[in-house]
């Protein structure tokens, strides 16, 4: 069912094969990068971000906003993800995300982006390497797939269309 956006395009109902290797390559080889160069100046830490990226994940970005996401559960597809794990483990609940939901997501996100850039400044080649994997995945959300997304509860959806009503 193609829908459209207020700006004329059209709405995603399924990820291509190169989309989610993209997405999926780039963020978990940007990933690793960042663990590396942690590992490089203090292991400890970079176990301590391993746990945080994993369980961040399965603790509250797939429970606060992945089981609110119409795609692995209507369109059987998912960018980061096989779309039967989501399911599996995170049934879908509804459209709609509560506040702190949103906001966990959020902050772990961020964590898990910002976190590896403390040991990164300390070295050159590993930073401009976790740019070039790293950007270019964060890049494509607002300039691509926020604004074609389905999720309209997603605090980053920029399609324009109404967030759904509130269940009673």
């Amino acid at each position: 069912m193609l829908l459209e956006n207020q700006a004329g395009c059209t709405l995603i109902d399924r990820f291509s094969m190169p989309q989610k290797l993209l997405m999926r390559i780039g963020w978990l080889t940007s990933t690793a990068v960042g663990v590396v160069s942690i590992a490089k100046h203090a292991p400890l830490w970079a176990g301590i971000y391993v746990a945080y990226v994993v369980l961040g994940f399965a603790l509250v970005v797939l429970p606060s906003l992945c089981a609110h996401c119409p795609y692995p559960a209507k369109f059987s597809t998912c960018l980061f993800m096989p779309p039967g794990i989501v399911k599996r483990f995170y049934p879908y609940r509804g459209p709609r995300m509560s506040v702190y939901g949103k906001v966990a997501t959020f902050t772990a996100m961020v964590g898990m982006f910002i976190m590896p850039l403390f040991w990164l400044i300390h070295d050159l080649p590993l930073l401009v390497l976790y740019g070039l994997l790293g950007l270019p995945v964060l890049a494509a959300f607002p300039a691509f797939f926020c604004r074609r997304c389905r999720h309209f509860d997603c605090p980053m959806n920029k399609t324009g269309r109404d967030r759904p009503a509130p269940a009673s």
